[in-house]
């Protein structure tokens, strides 16, 4: 659980019985991508505040 504290932002994405575990960017959207009912990409939008 001490590795997962120090990611910070996570999203956990499930799809057939598989897990991923990505780190959310700071500034940005992620976007989730599926095709016939299962997961295809993971797209981030990454920004910077002014």
């Amino acid at each position: 659980m001490d590795e997962i504290e120090q990611k910070g932002r996570l999203a956990i994405v499930v799809c057939n019985g598989k897990a991923k575990l990505t780190q959310l960017p700071e500034h940005g959207e992620t976007k989730i991508i599926t095709h016939r009912g299962k997961v295809k990409q993971v797209k981030f939008y990454e920004g910077e505040d002014f």
